[in-house]
């Protein structure tokens, strides 16, 4: 069987329209440009997940859902690596990319998660830089189970993994789902890397990143890994994930997602 010599998935949330699959591919194309260019693939999941902050048909940075008090927005945002480093921020106001923040976190804390204001003032102290959250084009009206975008890649070394949300909307000042939570939303290992989208509740009280990741490590394979995870869920859940080994790969969603993938094999 073939090894990837690097790879990358990326895909802009469970429930986002599968029409704009050229943000994701375009997203995929920049971390794969960054690890032909001997850049790690921590460093192509979090600038693939900022491209897609950027882009406001998807639930996350500028495209962000409204809370329970129609102004407030409240993002999360994760990195992982197959080496164990983990770093997150949640419920970041005011910021464009929560990404940049929880790669911060990861690199430069010794804690594993930093919330609200205090993810700011540790951007502050380790100056990181900001970008003040854009106008919101709510002219692209999101559908309101469109969720957490994210990204997991391989780069001939390592496994990474990123994730960013908007919320959930009309959720309530604070809610945290599970983004920020190591093995809920993602999870990578030497196995592989595994990132979630979805229902933040449900795939949070399964663990579901972890769950997964384990299977992969009793050599299931990533196509049948993501349907034993969609059957773990009611019908009714909206789920999504994409899986990364170093030699398969799947991408999987209840009800469509706009994703991508590119691959290099040895």
């Amino acid at each position: 069987m073939s090894i990837f010599q690097r790879a990358i998935l990326t895909h802009g949330g469970a429930g986002s329209d599968p029409q704009n699959f050229d943000g994701p591919k375009t997203a995929a194309k920049i971390g794969m440009d960054l690890m032909a260019n001997g850049q790690t693939a921590l460093n192509a999941v979090v600038q693939a997940v900022r491209y897609l902050e950027d882009d406001p048909r998807f639930n996350a940075g500028i495209g962000s859902q409204i809370r329970a008090d129609n102004t407030t927005i409240q993002l999360d945002a994760s990195c992982m690596t197959s080496i164990g480093k983990f770093g997150a921020v949640a419920c970041v106001e005011g910021i464009q990319n929560p990404v940049d923040l929880a790669l911060g976190v990861l690199m430069h804390s010794p804690h594993f998660l930093i919330v609200g204001d205090g993810a700011k003032a540790f951007a502050d102290e380790n100056n990181i830089p900001m970008i003040p959250m854009g106008d919101m084009d709510r002219s692209i009206s999101l559908p309101s189970s469109c969720d957490t975008v994210g990204a997991i890649a391989f780069d001939g070394t390592i496994f990474a993994a990123a994730l960013s949300s908007g919320g959930l909307e009309k959720a309530a000042i604070g809610r945290v789902g599970d983004v920020p939570l190591p093995g809920c939303g993602l999870f990578c290992g030497p196995s592989g890397a595994v990132a979630c989208t979805g229902d933040g509740e449900s795939i949070a009280l399964k663990i579901l990143a972890k769950e997964v990741y384990g299977w992969l490590e009793n050599n299931i394979s990533p196509k049948k890994a993501a349907l034993k995870a969609m059957g773990l869920f009611d019908d009714r859940v909206d789920i999504g994930l994409i899986i990364l080994t170093q030699t398969q790969f799947a991408l999987n969603s209840r009800n469509g997602m706009a994703c991508s993938h590119l691959m290099e094999i040895r």
